[in-house]
């Protein structure tokens, strides 16, 4: 018993020896060699291809665009994937280190490798850090491959995926050069030159040695021509060479063993060839995508190009029936989108119109969809010059798109530039509308009011209507997410259900309050007839200006009409205004000039005086050749009506403006040779120049000047003051709300009242203003009468898009002290605004004379104030004090 004790110890003792990694023995070889099968390579790449799979499920695939030949995940995602990336390489790093022949202890000494899976197991660990994005690391365990085993196949993958590391790394001409070397390989496997052997020794004693001259170079594997083919076309994708990737993937096809992979090269194929306008070969690749085991989402995306590129009613029919599967109430945007852009290729026009918005209204969860139905609406409408429709259409798409949507800036800027057109044309119909009910009876104007009432009820109908179907098509998506999700079908148990559904429904409704009848919006907010032609989002009314519909009565719409002369006046203004601004806008940004001389006629065509018809018919003569019939008739209705002015003046003299401003450089010295004389004590001469000035020159610019200097003058000669209270009475009477009549009510209370008591004041104390370190701002740029509110209003536009694009500021116009001014908000605090001022302010890039008006910031409660107390100088003590 104890000699067969003896001998089985032994034996064991032998069998250890035997398996040593120093001994290069067939006993050894086969233990070491499936240990590192095994447990490395095998195990490893498992880990490795089950957590890429999990991704790539996981992944939301842009079909908007063209597909990735590779899917890899970026910096972010690849977190996520730690785990099982670095147990793979701890699984190969420890074969390695454990089952080497002979050992790594002394790498520098190691000259031959008699272990077959050992450079498998270095490729694996490679091939993780590529996974992990750590590209230098990979690339050193890629490159030993290649060098160490430089006579085994193994040489070939790890020079591919040298070449990808090359191309993640943003070395081409490198990544092109390992390319060349091994397509060099093929060609020469393929024409047979090489001898067929099979590169990896049979489980023989055959060892893998480092450039080892009696062994033969491995042929280039056959397994490897797809992953060649597949860099290749990553390499041409990345070189954004269309061409390239097609013959790539062409070639990738041929060597294609797995469904999926088939199917997505044929989906990106059909994608570069639609892009190339070969619509044949596209709708041909598509239609193979189904024949492969491709995802439901690329089958039906696949079936929505193969339709739009293979056309037909065959194809038309089998969309239509797309629809009516409950399984696609997802997708039925893009199939109306579909369904619009094969009706544009057909030229049917209003069937497109009704599918784009078909498809924009079942877009409830896919902004990018929505935005593309409404973008074609928009250039349909532009198009047809319906620059109105156009507007809204291009709103809505910016409102939808992320910045990353081809063609973002230039939809934001069409968006942004036909805003002040639609403001314009829809103030000017109103105030049209409501000034010809104004004229009806009253019998008549409250039957029109009642026909009002009953539209805004029928249209609020067909509001809830299409709320309850938008709703509709809400809950079959996400009963179909339910039924095919995991966890509770109970909607409240389900965290994933109700995670999309509070998505769902913030896209639809947007942010609302938790309140009850949240989804009430029968609401009529009443025209404001103070400021119409603010166009900014948010709403100023107060509570008793909204009236909710069902308490809407016709008295309460009739008492809002302009009946009164001071109202119907308003009125007036503002449409005149409102066509001026249109015509201006269709004449200097939508080269229209036709639509611009339409809206300058209407102005024309009223039954009332106005001193804009002047500039219209300008306007209208400016159009058109001087030698044509209405720029004729248009000068002579000036001449006519307008003799005095300086457009009448300019037609009859083309240098009138010249000599006007030779005139004016003359008064102006005239002016300054007084004023030094009333400095030296002339008071009589001043005087008798002023009252020569106030008599016969009452278009002199510097009347009101002259005025006030002989007020001056007279006070100096005498020492009752009162003697010039008749003086200043004229000035301000003549010239009210001018800087002279000013210093002339000043004068007067002076006169009247005395001086004041001299106290100090403690500005801290007294300020009307505030200041709250940290509140949101806006700016305020204040308009000389030099530039027409709409010009700058455009200029300040551009100018923030160009500079402050990321910020959406909302630039309007608004009245101060019957100046124009330009409100830009919002900033989120002191510091963003006058970052803002600074760069206005040495920036002369499309705000070019605008750069030197006066511009301030200011909060909106201080705004407020401003605007209550027209005081601009007090806030500008204020801002010079606090900011």
């Amino acid at each position: 018993m104890k000699k067969l004790h003896f001998l089985i110890y032994l034996g064991i003792l032998s069998f250890i020896w035997a398996c040593s990694t120093e001994k290069n023995t067939l006993l050894s070889r086969t233990y070491h060699g499936t240990t590192a099968h095994y447990n490395g390579y095998f195990n490893a790449n498992d880990l490795l291809e089950e957590a890429m799979k999990t991704y790539r499920e996981n992944q939301k695939e842009d079909y908007y665009n063209v597909l990735p030949v590779l899917q890899l995940p970026s910096e972010e995602e690849v977190k996520n994937m730690y785990s099982p990336i670095d147990t793979a390489i701890a699984k190969s790093t420890k074969v390695i280190q454990r089952h080497a022949m002979p050992s790594m202890e002394k790498p520098a000494a190691k000259k031959e490798e008699h272990n077959r899976w050992i450079d498998e197991n270095w490729i694996t660990i490679g091939i993780a850090n590529f996974y992990r994005r750590d590209y230098d690391l990979a690339f050193k365990n890629f490159e030993y491959t290649k060098k160490f085993f430089s006579t085994d196949k193994s040489a070939y993958i790890a020079e591919m995926w040298m070449a990808r590391t090359y191309m993640e790394q943003g070395k081409f001409t490198e990544a092109n050069f390992a390319i060349t070397n091994l397509e060099k390989a093929q060609e020469l496997m393929e024409n047979g030159d090489s001898k067929d052997s099979k590169g990896k020794s049979s489980k023989s004693s055959k060892s893998k040695k480092k450039k080892n001259k009696e062994k033969e170079q491995a042929p280039f594997p056959k397994k490897l021509r797809y992953d060649l083919a597949i860099t290749k076309a990553i390499f041409a994708e990345k070189r954004k060479d269309s061409e390239g990737e097609i013959k790539a993937l062409t070639k990738a096809l041929e060597y294609a063993k797995k469904s999926k992979d088939k199917a997505r090269i044929n989906y990106i194929l059909g994608q570069l060839y639609e892009n190339a306008g070969d619509r044949g070969k596209a709708a041909y690749h598509y239609s193979r995508v189904k024949k492969y085991n491709a995802g439901y989402e690329m089958s039906f995306n696949a079936n929505l190009k193969n339709a739009l590129n293979a056309g037909g009613e065959k194809v038309r029919k089998n969309l239509k029936k797309m629809l009516r599967d409950t399984k696609n109430a997802e997708f039925k945007d893009q199939i109306y989108y579909t369904l619009g852009k094969m009706d544009q290729q057909e030229a049917d026009e209003q069937s497109a119109k009704a599918n784009y918005t078909r498809s924009a209204f079942f877009s409830t969860s896919n902004d990018r969809q929505k935005g593309m139905a409404y973008e074609k609406l928009g250039d349909m409408s532009f198009a047809k010059k319906d620059y109105l429709n156009a507007q809204k259409y291009y709103d809505s798409c910016a409102k939808v798109i992320p910045e990353t949507y081809p063609n973002y800036e230039g939809i934001q800027n069409k968006a942004s530039k036909l805003q002040s057109l639609v403001n314009a044309l829809e103030i000017a119909q109103y105030e049209d509308s409501v000034q010809r009910i104004a004229k009806l009876s009253g019998p008549d104007q409250l039957a029109f009011a009642e026909g009002v009432i009953k539209k805004m009820k029928k249209d609020e109908e067909e509001r809830k209507r299409q709320d309850a179907i938008r709703l509709a098509a809400l809950q079959e998506i996400q009963s179909k997410k339910t039924s095919d999700g995991s966890g509770s079908k109970f909607y409240w148990n389900n965290e994933k259900a109700r995670s999309e559904g509070f998505e769902e429904f913030r896209k639809q409704w947007g942010q609302r309050s938790n309140e009850d009848d949240w989804r009430r919006s029968d609401k009529v907010v009443f025209a404001s007839f103070t400021d119409p032609s603010d166009s900014s989002e948010t709403s100023n009314n107060t509570p008793s200006d909204i009236t909710a519909l069902d308490s809407l009565t016709p008295e309460m719409l009739v008492a809002k009409l302009p009946v009164s002369d001071s109202a119907l006046q308003a009125s007036r203004d503002r449409m005149m205004n409102a066509y001026f601004d249109a015509g201006a806008i269709y004449d200097e940004q939508l080269n229209e000039t036709a639509l611009a001389e339409k809206q300058y006629k209407t102005m024309l065509g009223q039954d009332f005086e106005h001193d804009m018809k002047l500039m219209a018919a300008y306007q209208i003569y400016r159009l058109h050749n001087p030698e044509d019939p209405e720029a004729v008739a248009q000068k002579d209705y000036i001449l006519i009506n307008y003799p005095t002015s300086d457009y009448a003046g300019y037609l009859r003299d083309p240098d009138y403006f010249l000599k006007k401003k030779e005139r004016e450089k003359l008064t102006q010295e005239a002016y300054l040779t007084d004023l030094d004389r009333y400095e030296r004590g002339l008071f009589y001469p001043v005087i008798m120049k002023a009252n020569a000035v106030i008599a016969d020159e009452k278009d002199n610019p510097y009347r009101s000047k002259y005025i006030l200097l002989k007020a001056m003058a007279q006070a100096k000669m005498n020492e009752d003051k009162r003697v010039i209270l008749p003086t200043l009475d004229t000035l301000i009477t003549l010239y009210p709300k001018t800087p002279e009549a000013d210093k002339a009510l000043e004068m007067k209370k002076i006169i009247l009242n005395g001086y004041s008591k001299n106290e100090p004041v403690d500005f801290a104390k007294t300020s009307i203003y505030e200041y709250k370190e940290g509140e949101p701002m806006f700016v305020l740029i204040f308009l000389t009468d030099k530039i027409n509110n709409v010009v700058a209003k455009t200029r300040v536009v551009d100018f923030n898009k160009e500079y402050y694009g990321k910020l959406r500021l909302s630039v309007t116009s608004k009245v101060f002290r019957e100046d124009n001014v330009i409100l830009v908000k919002q900033f989120s605090d002191e510091m963003e605004a006058a970052s803002y001022v600074s760069m206005y302010k040495r920036t002369r890039n499309h705000l070019l004379d605008m750069q030197k008006m006066k511009i301030l910031f200011i909060s909106e409660k201080n705004l407020l104030t401003l605007f209550d107390t027209n005081k601009l100088e007090d806030y500008q003590l204020f801002f010079d004090e606090n900011y």
